[in-house]
């Protein structure tokens, strides 16, 4: 099964948030979520069987700080959470016995590209080889860069999944705030160019936003993209409400939402922050029912 079949599909679901899930699992505040593919598999493996039977096509790998620098003080090597992080997935969907496809997630360094921060372009291209190579090497789908807030950072992120991916797809998503603007400024116009000129297969947004905002964004999508958009908002913009972060959007409004990005001509729908398995089921079966 073969990811460029996904490009022929109408509408492909993708499984939603996976921090808040391992939250409510027992991750403590502040730890790494990557650990658990070592220390705590079958929590992860899980959460991904929660998403297969909420109807997702495509499950995530727990692989979104499974680079050096945020790594830094864990006590596993970045290549050993990968790896492990996509074996767990790929149990995941051999248990489920559904059909589905598995994205290496890579997630930004969490430090600034010079001259913004101390960080070299050569040092942030092995940081991503080095998850992504191991990543690969277990036998995934597509490669999705997401959560970008900085081009020149996501920019070089699909050079090493273009150069050490194996030749797989590579998808995009960044964040972007109500107006249309990543983190270091550039709007959505300049990003898709950039992005589409680096070779991505498919982009999008996620995190940051929530459904209804998107929405609002698609015809500035729709009017640059000339690749299968991919959109996975949070549930809702986020609210500070005794000392925690909370999205209040439930499954049936986000879906409803999510359903006018697919009928506005999205390819990829999915969740972020704040979405669970029942997000993503209903979300499913509202996409599917007008397929």
């Amino acid at each position: 099964m073969q990811f460029s079949e996904a490009f022929l599909k109408r509408h492909l679901v993708f499984d939603g948030g996976f921090g808040t899930m391992l939250l409510a699992a027992g991750l403590p505040a502040g730890a790494s979520p990557d650990q658990w593919n070592i220390t705590n598999p079958d929590q992860v493996r899980a959460v991904h069987a929660a998403y297969l039977a909420a109807g997702a096509d495509v499950v995530t790998t727990n692989t979104f700080g499974s680079t050096a620098p945020r790594q830094k003080r864990g006590a596993y090597r970045p290549a050993d959470l990968a790896a492990a992080g996509v074996r767990l997935a790929k149990q995941a969907v051999a248990a489920s016995g559904r059909s589905a496809y598995v994205a290496l997630d890579v997630g930004p360094l969490g430090e600034f590209l010079e001259p913004l921060g101390d960080l070299t372009e050569d040092e942030a291209l092995s940081y991503f080889r080095e998850s992504i190579e191991a990543g690969v090497s277990e036998g995934v789908d597509c490669i999705l860069i997401e959560t970008m807030g900085a081009l020149d950072e996501a920019l070089v992120c699909i050079r090493a999944a273009k150069s050490f991916g194996g030749g797989l797809p590579v998808l995009c998503t960044m964040t972007y705030d109500a107006n249309g603007h990543i983190m270091t400024s550039e709007p959505i116009e300049t990003v898709v160019a950039a992005l589409e000129e680096a070779g991505v297969d498919a982009l999008g947004c996620n995190c940051g936003v929530g459904p209804e905002q998107l929405v609002s964004l698609l015809p500035r999508f729709r009017a640059c993209a000339h690749r299968p958009l991919l959109m996975q908002p949070n549930a809702g913009l986020p609210e500070y409400r005794d000392g925690q972060t909370v999205y209040l959007v439930g499954p049936k409004a986000y879906a409803e939402q999510m359903r006018l990005l697919a009928a506005g001509g999205v390819w990829g729908v999915g969740g972020c922050c704040g979405t669970t398995p029942e997000h993503i089921s209903r979300l499913a079966a509202l996409v599917r029912a007008e397929a």
